[in-house]
């Protein structure tokens, strides 16, 4: 028998707070903190102006951290799965923010934090084949409970 099979992996190197769960806290606390934000701007600014800010600020930011490392995305050939995906981050925002004007921010952000796993599982059916079961039917019937029951 061979060494390679009696010798275990080598562990992942470890992550610091500050370079793994720091950051994913901190995005979290200001995305989800979004549309409270946006019920503070003038009066004037539109739910749309204010998604369009988002999304042109947030796109040259993650343009800047992304750099040359987006390249190979570009090169590989699915450049229709990229539009598509660009497509819906850029409408997302001004959903988003109309929703935030039209319903509240409570009931909008209920109902558009509640609805996208449901939407990103289904995008996921059509686009990768993945079988939704019976536990995924459960869940996402649990989730349309509790955000009618919140509304």
């Amino acid at each position: 028998m061979s060494d390679q099979l009696l010798t275990a992996p080598a562990p992942a190197p470890a992550r610091s707070f500050l370079s793994g769960p720091l950051p994913v806290l901190l995005a979290a606390v200001l995305w989800g903190t979004t549309g409270t934000a946006a019920s503070f701007a003038p009066a004037g600014a539109s739910p749309l102006s204010i998604g369009a800010a988002t999304v042109g600020i947030g796109g040259i930011l993650l343009l800047a951290v992304a750099g040359r490392s987006a390249l190979p995305v570009l090169r590989s050939g699915r450049t229709g799965l990229l539009v598509v995906g660009a497509l819906a981050v850029a409408v997302y925002p001004l959903a988003f923010y109309s929703s935030m004007a039209l319903a509240g921010v409570a009931i909008g952000t209920v109902v558009t934090l509640g609805s996208a796993p449901v939407f990103a599982a289904i995008l996921e059916r059509v686009v990768d084949g993945v079988r939704l079961d019976r536990r995924w039917a459960l869940a996402a019937a649990g989730l349309v409970f509790r955000c009618l029951a919140c509304c």
